[in-house]
């Protein structure tokens, strides 16, 4: 019986999901309302989880189902709203269920395309199995999110979770605790153990799956199928990256939301559609919702939106990134007013260290230039750049995607520069957080390889010639 409710109110908060993203646009293809629609509908679910917590209802699995429920009703009643309203969305939905010839559909898909999504599935595959058949065993998760996670279901609470006493847990306000860690995922996998699962590992599985249907159908909005397809196997076979992807931690479930976000921002300011800012938008809350390192790309997402409102001098979407911080700025107050804080560990004030400097300066280079953790994402795309050179400063290939990917690669390093390591050493974060937070900009480097000028042309020469339907 728990398993039951507990896949029923996974599939409710999928549908939540889908739901919202038709709500903003129904001009989202399948792959992009399938690949985000489960971690958009956890995002809210996990924010009424937090209120709800923090209101004194606590966390338990009648709570959770009842919040599910009502969160889904109201995602139904905003669809069956917008849809009322758009009368021309409806005949376009009963024109395709009594469409009789499917092959305008299905033209443009070949050969290679239906290789590279067989190798996809593949070895999605066998990441998906490894992911829930294992346990969670790995040393972050452990240690912070899961066990985190499993407490606060077994007690009832986050905020009053026994782990966040200082009598209990004596270095649980020291600087660098994950007392101070945004606490999405945390929430998350209390939702899947008050429901009664045995693992969290439901979660990074089925967001990481979907992030692979998202990331198709977003670079093929740019680019060729063809193009698409080979840029997200490009993307899921970054060693350390699919290696990470089966665990309980951050890293991966950010990275997805994040580079998302992103990737639609770029999309927005090169086609203007403004369901690519809202969706983009909403992403980039999520992923502030789950790391408040996000705030590189809340940055990087500004300044795109701002160098198109001084072209067209239209400045309310100057909004829009900005709302990315209320989930920062909400659990602020809520760790402050509960007592969930710790020293800050951020040197607010100018400062020039040359040696300190060198070191951030050496391990972002050894980061990007070595195969050891991305394979050869970042060399690929280094090369890929020279070869681009002349339709970069011809035409502008790719220069929003640029700026957008050296502006939060920037402020990131920027920022492990301003920090106070009394809690770590700074070749640790560079060997093991800093590496795992590149894993944000592999699906932003595949992105800009698969929608330069020359690989559309390439893509597009395949399809002519391997299509399957003519």
């Amino acid at each position: 019986m728990e398993s039951l409710l507990l896949y029923l109110s996974l599939f409710l908060i999928f549908l939540t999901g889908w739901l919202l993203i038709q709500s903003i646009s129904s001009r989202f293809s399948w792959s992009e309302s399938l690949g985000f629609a489960f971690p958009v509908g956890l995002g809210l679910i996990t924010l009424l989880m937090f209120v709800a917590d923090w209101t004194g209802l606590g966390i338990s699995g009648p709570v959770n189902a009842v919040l599910t429920l009502l969160l889904f009703l109201a995602a139904l009643w905003l669809w069956a709203f917008r849809l009322k309203r758009h009368l021309a969305l409806r005949a376009q939905a009963a024109a395709l269920l009594h469409r009789r010839n499917w092959k305008p559909l299905l033209s443009g898909y070949n050969l290679a395309w239906l290789l590279l999504l067989l190798v996809i599935a593949y070895v999605e595959y066998s990441n998906f199995l490894k992911t829930v058949y294992f346990p969670t065993y790995d040393r972050d998760s452990m240690a912070g999110f899961d066990t985190m996670g499993f407490i606060a279901a077994r007690e009832g609470t986050y905020r009053h979770m026994s782990i966040f006493d200082g009598n209990y847990a004596l270095h649980i306000h020291n600087p660098g605790s994950y007392i101070t860690y945004m606490p999405m995922l945390q929430l998350a996998y209390a939702y899947v153990y008050s429901l009664g699962a045995a693992t969290s590992k439901l979660i990074p599985a089925l967001v990481y799956l979907g992030f692979l249907f998202g990331f198709y159908g977003s670079t093929k909005r740019a680019t060729c199928r063809t193009a698409a397809m080979l840029a997200t196997l490009g993307m899921m076979m970054s060693p350390e990256m699919l290696s990470f992807s089966s665990l309980s931690n951050t890293n991966v479930v950010h990275a997805c939301m994040a580079s998302a976000a992103l990737i639609y921002y770029c999309l927005w300011f090169r086609q203007h559609r403004r369901r690519y800012l809202l969706l983009g938008s909403v992403l980039l809350a999520l992923s502030c919702w789950i790391r408040i390192e996000s705030l590189v790309f809340v940055g990087a997402a500004f300044l795109l939106v701002l160098l198109r409102a001084l072209k067209t001098r239209h400045f309310r979407p100057l909004v829009l990134p900005l709302t990315a911080l209320l989930p920062i700025l909400l659990f602020t107050v809520y760790a402050h007013t509960g007592g969930l804080t710790a020293p800050s560990v951020i040197i607010a004030h100018p400062f020039w260290d040359g040696l300190k400097a060198e070191s951030v300066l050496n391990g972002a280079l050894f980061l990007l230039a070595k195969p050891y953790y991305y394979g050869w994402t970042f060399p690929l795309m280094f090369i890929a750049f020279l070869l681009n050179v002349r339709h970069l400063f011809l035409h502008g290939d790719n220069a929003h995607v640029l700026l957008a990917f050296f502006t939060a690669l920037v402020l990131y390093f920027w920022g492990l520069y301003h920090i106070n390591y009394v809690w770590d050493s700074l070749d640790h974060v560079l060997n093991y957080s800093a590496k795992r937070f590149l894993f944000c900009f592999v699906p932003v480097t595949w992105f800009y390889m698969a929608t330069l000028r020359p690989v559309r042309q390439a893509g597009r020469w395949i399809e002519e010639k391997l299509t399957l339907l003519r």
